[in-house]
């Protein structure tokens, strides 16, 4: 059986979208409001993007916001249980928050992040993160409240009113880089994925370092198994962020299905290095490049990672038979 496992690797790589989480009989939901700072007291942060994480081994993203002009998101209808928040964007670096605890009965919470700007690139043209675009500091004041109030809506889910107001964000700033990345998330929301690589797009011709844009992008590339431009994307976003776990574990993916093994194995031992809770399938791909090279011995050491960081994975027990089966073999 354990022969099929690269086989088995492929017809499992496709990605997992956000969904919001759906509300069961017998719990009280709580409501989740994130403040985004500058960690050095420069006030608070908006527009950036807030990912709501769930669980320690097996997370899994259950929905994003951006913050308002006040440094706001608030998510709704969250269950009881244990999360992290991610925060991104154009001029912060990537921040991932400690675990936050909601215990059933609670129905409001508040949980403040502190993040650090991106730092200019040097002469090397290698930066840590997003650098912020000069056209972001002359928006017109009717533009930035268009943007306010599309972020209100997001606040509240309201996709397809968030879009109408980040579009016309948009029509009186042609060049407001942040604008068209909240359109992009209000698209996906929406399912309009023709109209979110479109923001996309435009957000990157505008900032061609906007790391959150990158990624979002490789994602859409790779759903249409278009691996190349999927790859270009990546690179630029781990040369702009190289702490950016979500860019570096989907190269991972990409080194994989585009046969560099070793780099594939090379990017996974980086993101191990990292703090990457939610990101185990990294150690599930390495492994499958592994047993490519028929490395067999370090190919089952991934996969023991891949089960210690995420024993209750899908894919968890057919791992486990690969495992054993290796295991008798080698006797």
């Amino acid at each position: 059986m354990w022969r099929l496992f690269v086989s088995f690797f492929l017809l499992a790589v496709a990605s997992t979208p956000a969904q919001i989480m759906s509300t069961p009989l017998n719990h009280t939901v709580c409501t989740l409001r994130v403040d985004v700072s500058l960690a050095d007291g420069g006030g608070a942060v908006s527009g950036v993007r807030v990912q709501l994480i769930q669980g320690l081994m097996n997370a899994t993203p259950v929905d994003v916001q951006m913050t308002n002009s006040s440094g706001s998101a608030e998510f709704r209808g969250v269950l009881p249980g244990d999360y992290r928040i991610e925060v991104s964007g154009e001029g912060v670096q990537s921040t991932r928050s400690e675990i936050i605890h909601i215990e059933d009965g609670r129905v409001f919470m508040s949980q403040m992040v502190a993040v650090r700007k991106t730092e200019t690139p040097g002469n090397n043209g290698a930066g840590t993160g997003n650098t912020v675009s000069v056209a972001e500091l002359n928006v017109p004041q009717k533009a930035s409240e268009e943007l306010s109030r599309g972020d209100a809506e997001m606040q509240h889910s309201n996709w397809k009113k968030a879009a109408e107001h980040f579009n016309k964000a948009v029509s009186i700033y042609p060049q407001y880089a942040s604008a068209y990345y909240n359109l992009s998330v209000a698209y996906y929301r929406l399912s309009k994925s023709d109209q979110q690589r479109d923001a996309l797009q435009k957000t990157l011709k505008i900032n061609e370092n906007f790391v959150p844009a990158l990624v979002s992008l490789a994602h859409l590339e790779l759903a249409d198994h278009k691996t190349e431009p999927a790859r270009t994307l990546l690179d630029k976003a781990v040369l702009a962020d190289p702490n950016n776990v979500e860019a570096l574990a989907l190269r991972v993916r990409v080194d994989f299905l585009q046969g560099q093994d070793q780099q594939a194995i090379a990017d996974a031992e980086r993101v191990h290095e990292m703090a990457h809770q939610g990101y185990a399938t990294v150690h599930y791909t390495a492994a499958a490049a592994l047993q490519r090279m028929n490395q067999i011995p370090q190919m089952v050491a991934q996969l023991r990672l891949f089960l210690q960081e995420d024993p209750s994975n899908p894919r968890a027990d057919y791992v486990r038979q690969t495992i054993a089966e290796l295991q008798g073999q080698s006797r």
